[in-house]
């Protein structure tokens, strides 16, 4: 019983700590991508100790939870169209052998996921100042902007290596014990 209990209190405080940052990230102007990712960050234990179902539904309630509570709701979108479950399904991409196919997979995910937001909050939900935005923008811009967007998600992913070693290393012990 205490291991089930340490589970549901892991989850529901690693949820509330994703919130909060979603939270605060709407109230910051610069946030809207950092937020996200660093909210997705703080699911990651729960789908490396209890599986990615675990880690899913945390995700799935946030995501929820983010775009009820949050005032931009750019930032809510990004965080369930892509930087909410990507630390999660890392793992699995990863275990693809050849790194060719690996990052067109990643990078296939990414686009697909950003096409699909983007499009959704600007033609069928659509939210005033991005639209203004984009109405706004250049071609070359536009273009611009998804190549910045491409290079920054190759860097969180790389980050994302980085973290989830951190995390065996330093952090699991102190959470879970030595044996673990």
């Amino acid at each position: 019983m205490a291991g089930k209990t340490k589970r549901i209190a892991l989850c529901g405080l690693l949820a509330a700590l994703a919130t909060v940052v979603l939270f605060l990230g709407g109230l910051l102007p610069f946030a809207t991508f950092t937020a996200p990712a660093l909210a997705g960050i703080f699911l990651l234990p729960l789908a490396l100790e209890f599986g990615i179902g675990s880690g899913l539904m945390a995700w799935f309630i946030v995501g929820l939870l983010g775009l009820l509570i949050v005032p931009d709701k750019e930032l809510g979108l990004i965080f369930i169209f892509l930087l909410g479950y990507y630390p999660m399904l890392k793992s699995k991409l990863d275990s693809i052998h050849k790194k060719a196919l690996q990052w067109l997979v990643k990078m296939l995910l990414f686009n697909t996921a950003v096409f699909a937001m983007y499009s959704l909050i600007l033609f069928v939900f659509p939210i005033g100042e991005i639209v203004t935005e984009f109405a706004g923008a250049s071609r070359f811009f536009t273009i611009a902007l998804i190549v910045a967007g491409n290079l920054a998600f190759v860097l969180y992913d790389l980050a994302l290596a980085k973290i989830i070693l951190l995390y065996y290393v330093r952090l699991r012990p102190i959470l879970f014990g030595k044996g673990r």
